[in-house]
C-alpha cells in the first residue's frame, strides 16, 4: 500500500496542531461573551433547548492544546511514558464536561460551568418562550371560543329555521283542511 502524499502529512499535521488552539481560543471568546453568535436554539442534537457550543469548543480544545504541548515536550526530550500518563486524564475529564454540557448539565453545575452573561441571557430568553407560549395559548383559546361561539350560532340558527319551517307546516295544514 502506498503512503499519502508528503503534503497530505503535513497539511494533516498542521491540521491537527492548529485544531486545539483555534477550538480553545474560541472557547475563551466564548466564556468571556465577546463571541456570542453561537448562541441561540440548539441546533445540533442536545438534551440542552439553547446553545452551549462556544463552551463546548473551550472544553475540547483544552486537552488538544494540551496533547499539543505535552508532544512538543516529546521533541524536546522528555519521557514519552511521562507525557502520555499526563494526557488522559485531562482528556477524560474535559471530554466528560462536553458531554455534560450536551446531554445534562444539572443545576449545582451551571453556576461553574456556566459564565453570568449567558446564565442571564438564557433565562432573558425563557422568559421571551415563556411570554410568547401564553400568547399563544391565549389566542389558541380565542379562536376555539370563537369556533364554539360560532357552532353555537350555527345551531340556533339552524334551529330557529326548523322552528319556522314546522310553523309553515302548522299553518299549511290548517288552511288545507
Amino acid at each position: 500500500m502506498d503512503s499519502p502524499p508528503q503534503f497530505a502529512v503535513i497539511a494533516f499535521a498542521a491540521l491537527a496542531i492548529c485544531a486545539g488552539p483555534v477550538l480553545l481560543t474560541a472557547g475563551i471568546l466564548a466564556y468571556s461573551g465577546r463571541w456570542t453568535s453561537w448562541a441561540g436554539p440548539s441546533s445540533y442534537p442536545s438534551t440542552a433547548k439553547h446553545s452551549r457550543l462556544g463552551f463546548m469548543m473551550f472544553w475540547a480544545g483544552l486537552p488538544m492544546t494540551a496533547v499539543d504541548i505535552l508532544l512538543g515536550l516529546e521533541v524536546l526530550g522528555v519521557d514519552p511514558g511521562v507525557t502520555r500518563g499526563l494526557m488522559l486524564a485531562p482528556a477524560v475529564f474535559c471530554m466528560t464536561v462536553v458531554m455534560i454540557h450536551i446531554y445534562f448539565l444539572p443545576k449545582f453545575l451551571r453556576p461553574l460551568l456556566l459564565p453570568r452573561w449567558y446564565r442571564d441571557w438564557e433565562a432573558a430568553q425563557f422568559e421571551l418562550e415563556e411570554r410568547n407560549e401564553e400568547r399563544r395559548r391565549a389566542r389558541r383559546s380565542r379562536r376555539r371560543d370563537k369556533r364554539r361561539r360560532e357552532k353555537e350560532k350555527a345551531r340556533l340558527l339552524q334551529a330557529n329555521a326548523a322552528a319556522r319551517e314546522e310553523k309553515r307546516r302548522a299553518r299549511m295544514q290548517q288552511a288545507a283542511p
